[in-house]
């Protein structure tokens, strides 16, 4: 009986490369380079798209995917499937930055794709939904499918609903990403982001993937960027958990949320003096909404607006508008959410 370990493929979910704030970045590589360097009997990674965070990168960001390419495939051959963050407009043409990339050890899709040797097929990102059903339906049996899209029931980065594709469209072991949360429903599996990246997630399990032949475990990442959300008055009872005492593993953004605008300034400088994060940001918890609102593990953070404080934001500005006309504003722009939301 041979000894030899099994090799396998590693699988990751959306990055969203960001140059902001500072040191994110370099946290955001330093965190799959880790994942990559932990695996060495993966000879292939998969990265399932959304690279990106903006669909015109700066070159920062550009040049971090570079210095990640250029180590990862010292050891590895590197599939990168398109996202729609990595697409450079919405014309489903496949014009992507990512394919500045492209070498023989790195693959970058920005097609449909059947890779038959592994028994592959990656479909990227397509406005057209008609054109992903298509091809779900023309992916050979027993291939296993990779894709970056949604379907009817969960949500994107945003929080959005924004692909109506059925659960019976999926024939083959599908694995997506553009879904940042992880689960398994039937055919269909997500691993989610490896690290969090935005406000939304906070407080969410990362994953990220090794694939094989019998199957996809989803293994844990505990490294990289965290975002944090936390009430002022329990910050000083949880410095060590903020602040990572004795790891060093985390990237922290932290938000603090103030009940008071009347709350003591130097208190807050000095309790902010205090905390070692990569990232600090104090809201005011009346800005706090259900308009645009994330669960994880039964918490909900919010990050919209109310009535209340916008009125007081207009009976305090200094502008030539009169109140009228912006509420007039206001109100046009509740009513066109409530389209939306309908």
């Amino acid at each position: 009986m041979s000894n030899k370990k099994m090799v396998k493929t590693l699988v990751i979910g959306d990055l969203h490369f960001d140059n902001k704030p500072r040191g994110l970045l370099a946290a955001q590589k330093q965190s799959v380079l880790e994942i990559c360097k932990e695996n060495p009997n993966c000879d292939k990674v998969i990265f399932l798209g959304d690279l990106m965070m903006h669909r015109n990168p700066r070159p920062t960001v550009l040049l971090a995917l570079k210095e990640l390419f250029d180590e990862v495939s010292k050891t590895k051959n590197i599939f990168i499937l398109r996202g729609n963050h990595d697409s450079i407009n919405k014309a489903d043409d496949g014009t992507t930055a990512l394919s500045l990339f492209q070498s023989p050890k790195v693959k970058v899709i920005t097609h449909t794709w059947i890779d038959h040797k592994n028994k592959w097929v990656f479909i990227p990102h397509y406005e057209d939904e008609t054109k992903i059903k298509r091809e779900l339906l023309n992916a050979p049996r027993g291939y296993t499918v990779f894709g970056h899209f949604g379907y009817y029931g969960v949500l994107n980065s945003a929080g959005d609903a924004d692909f109506s594709l059925s659960l019976s469209d999926f024939r083959n072991p599908t694995i997506l990403g553009h879904i940042h949360k992880e689960g398994k429903n039937e055919a269909v599996s997500v691993i989610g982001t490896p690290y969090s990246t935005n406000f939304g997630e906070a407080g969410k399990d990362c994953y990220y993937g090794l694939l094989d032949e019998s199957g996809m475990d989803k293994v844990p990442n505990q490294r990289g960027p965290r975002h944090l959300v936390v009430d002022y008055d329990k910050v000083e009872d949880n410095l060590d958990w903020i602040n990572d005492e004795g790891n060093n593993t985390f990237f922290t953004l932290l938000r603090i949320n103030i009940n008071s605008i009347d709350e003591d300034q130097d208190r807050i400088a000095d309790l902010c003096d205090k905390l070692q994060v990569g990232s600090i940001e104090v809201k005011y918890k009346p800005l706090l909404d259900d308009k645009e609102e994330f669960e994880t593990d039964g918490r909900v953070f919010t990050t919209a607006l109310n009535d209340e404080l916008i009125d007081y934001y207009i009976n305090s500005s200094k502008t030539k508008i009169n109140k009228e006309d912006l509420l007039s504003g206001l109100k046009l722009i509740h009513e066109n959410q409530q389209d939306r939301n309908q």
